[in-house]
This record gives C-alpha cells, sequence and structure tokens, in this order.
C-alpha cells in the first residue's frame, strides 16, 4: 500500500510564495504595457464600458440600435464619446438593464467588479489545471488585462464558457449545451461550433445549445419586439461597426490593407475551415474544443485583443495534452505574453494576427500526421486506433 507523504507546511508556503510572485510579476508586466491608456481609459471610463451602458439605458426602446438615440444617450457619458453602437442581442441589454440605474461612473465600476468576480469564475471551474497554474496564466495575459482597461465584456464570456466546459467534461451534455448558448453573447467568436457538433457527433450538446438559444431569441424578441432583427443587421452595416485595421487577432487583421483583400480573405477563410475540421474531427475533444475557439477567434470578421482572451482556455487545454510536444508547446506559447507585444508594441516585423494562426496551423498538420500514420499501420495489417466521436476524455 502507498503511503501518503507526510505534509510539509514549508513546502507548502515556499511554493505559495513562489505562485504570488510569479503573479505579480504578470501583473507589473502588464501595468506597464497599460499603463499609458490608465488615466484616460480605465480611471475616467472612456472605453467601450459606454456601449454596454447605452444598451443598459435603451434596452427595450425603439432606440437600442438607432444611430441618432445612441448619440444622444453617450454624448453626457465620459469626457469625449465615440459614439460607439450596441452591438449585442437585445436579451443582453435586459440583463444589464439594472445599470441604468446608477449614474455612469458608479455602473462603471460595478461593471469592473462584475468582471473581476467572472474572471475568479474562471479560475474556479475551468477543468484540467490547478489553480495556481490558471491563476499565473491569467495575470501574464495582456487580453485579460485590456479587458479591464478597456471595459469590456468578454469575461463574461469566459465564465460562461468554464462552467459549460466543466458540465461537459462531466457527461452533462445537454446543460453543457444549454449554458454555452449564452456565448451568444459574442456569437461571432463561435461560428464554428457547429462544425464541433457535426465532426464529434455532440447530439446531445448541440441539443442543449439550440435549446439555450431559442430561449435567448424569444426572450430577444420579447424585449424589443419583432423588428429588432432587420434593425440589427442595418447597424451591423454601417461602417463604423465593422472596422478593419491591422491589430485584429483574426483574419481580417491578419489581411488588413491587402490590394486583394477579399479573395485572400476567402481562400484563408477555408484553410482555417479545413484545419479546424481536421483537427476536430482526428484529434481529442479537448484539442478539438481548443481548435474551436481558435477558428472561430480567426473568422470572426469584428474581434479586439480582449476578444484573444479565449486563447486562456486554449493554451490551457493545449498544455493538457500530453501525447503531443507541439500541442503543449503552442499552448505555452499562447500562454506567454510574448505572443501578443505585437499588439502592443509598434513595428513588429510580422502580422501581429500570425499568433492566432500559427496554432491552429501546427494543430492541423500534428492531425495530419496522426492520421497518415493510421493510415500506414492500416496498410500494413495492423489495427488503426480511432478516437471514439463524442468521447470526453481529453487525456
Amino acid at each position: 500500500m502507498w503511503l501518503r507523504r507526510p505534509w510539509n507546511t514549508e513546502t507548502v508556503w515556499h511554493r505559495r510564495i513562489l505562485v504570488t510572485l510569479a503573479c505579480l510579476l504578470g501583473l507589473a508586466l502588464n501595468v506597464s504595457l497599460w499603463s499609458p491608456f490608465f488615466p484616460y481609459f480605465f480611471a475616467r471610463a472612456n472605453n467601450d464600458f459606454a456601449c454596454t451602458y447605452t444598451g443598459a439605458v435603451l434596452a427595450g426602446s425603439p432606440g437600442l440600435y438607432d444611430v441618432a438615440a445612441v448619440m444622444r444617450t453617450q454624448r453626457p457619458l465620459g469626457d469625449s464619446p465615440q459614439f460607439m453602437m450596441y452591438q449585442r442581442f437585445p436579451y443582453y441589454a435586459a440583463l444589464v438593464a439594472p445599470l441604468r440605474w446608477l449614474p455612469y461612473l458608479q455602473a462603471y465600476w460595478v461593471w469592473q467588479a462584475v468582471s473581476l468576480a467572472a474572471g475568479l469564475i474562471f479560475l474556479a471551474f475551468w477543468p484540467g489545471q490547478p489553480r495556481w497554474f490558471k491563476a499565473i496564466a491569467c495575470c501574464w495575459s495582456l487580453p485579460l488585462a485590456n479587458c479591464f482597461v478597456m471595459g469590456q465584456d468578454v469575461t463574461l464570456v469566459l465564465a460562461v464558457l468554464a462552467i459549460s466546459i466543466a458540465l461537459f467534461f462531466r457527461g452533462r451534455h445537454f446543460a453543457a449545451g444549454c449554458l454555452m448558448a449564452l456565448c451568444s453573447i459574442k456569437f461571432h467568436l463561435f461560428v464554428t461550433l457547429p462544425l464541433l457538433v457535426l465532426t464529434r457527433r455532440l447530439w446531445r450538446f448541440g441539443a442543449g445549445s439550440v435549446t439555450g438559444g431559442a430561449v435567448l431569441l424569444a426572450a430577444s424578441f420579447a424585449v424589443q419586439g419583432w423588428r429588432w432583427p432587420a434593425e440589427y443587421v442595418r447597424m451591423l452595416r454601417l461602417p463604423r461597426s465593422t472596422p478593419s485595421f491591422s491589430l485584429m487577432p483574426n483574419l481580417n487583421g491578419l489581411l488588413s490593407g491587402h490590394p486583394h483583400g477579399p479573395g485572400w480573405m476567402a481562400a484563408a477563410a477555408c484553410v482555417v475551415l479545413a484545419s479546424a475540421a481536421l483537427v476536430m474531427w482526428r484529434g481529442k475533444i479537448t484539442v478539438a474544443i481548443a481548435a474551436t475557439l481558435l477558428s472561430g477567434l480567426l473568422l470572426s470578421y469584428h474581434a479586439f485583443i480582449a476578444d484573444a482572451v479565449l486563447l486562456i482556455p486554449v493554451g490551457l487545454l493545449l498544455m493538457r495534452d500530453k501525447s503531443s510536444r507541439a500541442h503543449r508547446a503552442v499552448g505555452a506559447i499562447l500562454l506567454s505574453p510574448l505572443a501578443f507585444l505585437g499588439f502592443r508594441l509598434e513595428h513588429v516585423p510580422y502580422p501581429p494576427a500570425a499568433v492566432v494562426l500559427l496554432p491552429l496551423l501546427v494543430m492541423a498538420a500534428v492531425a495530419l500526421w496522426g492520421a497518415s500514420s493510421v493510415l500506414a499501420k492500416s496498410f500494413h495489417g495492423r489495427e488503426p486506433h480511432t478516437p471514439a466521436r463524442g468521447a470526453v476524455a481529453g487525456d
């Protein structure tokens, strides 16, 4: 019988001190990189929170997606409003509507507290790694720091994703799918989720996602009436709603300014879809989920560095794959700040969005190599091993 190792208080405290120092170093790096934005954007709420507050004020009114109504609402907010259109669904505006009862700055700090709580929920629920490891990854994340600097709401998606994935790996696929529907807060980041359902035959998860989505869609119609879909599409077609520049962590940013952008964009989208489908089909379920998040971010036409916070769970999932050094190496890179310095520093010698595309290509190469090995074994008369469709065991 194995004996339990004696409790070593000194070792525990040494580890806690090292973890605390690692977290503080990561926070110090983020403060040094984002400090130029603190006085104007973070401290005085001249950031994306104005868009969330606008949704709270206009929830249920005809002006939710109206340019004039948005400008009237945002004009007294902050020092110099940027007039950002509200781009979420009506149900989300109803969820944040209680913020309208607070003055703008008070609502802003309540929002920052909610974002911090969402980050802690991610640490508590994300499966597969010890909390100290996840804490270090979060403290060193430039996109996560940007979420707070810019008053973004991606931390809410991060929390919902963590609980959904935790339920998924416990075998509660329908409940996980129902909760995943809340990620429609940023639906454009999850456009390849149906591909995951199809390639892995996750029918219960897909049914849960459809059920949850139907409930949220019904809530949106109840809040905003029957005309909001047309108004929403009209808002998305505004040039202000869909900008394009090189610091986007997606194909739009990668090909920004290219003279044949649309053609190259279509070709690159096909490569991303093919790579993601191959990884979802041949890889472990953990790697397949990572490919879903990566490909969704790449194909999202509208994304900024804060949205790249989804690369934290991607890195954590890849670090779990003990059978592939390439996956662990890519995961470590995605969890390091080096991958995102190009989004913050000027005159980098590479397109910053390449750090999102290259990991997916590496994952596709690993999957292709594995598939060729299986074919070679099958050709020589050996029984190939293929992962079970819908399996939840990641390692």
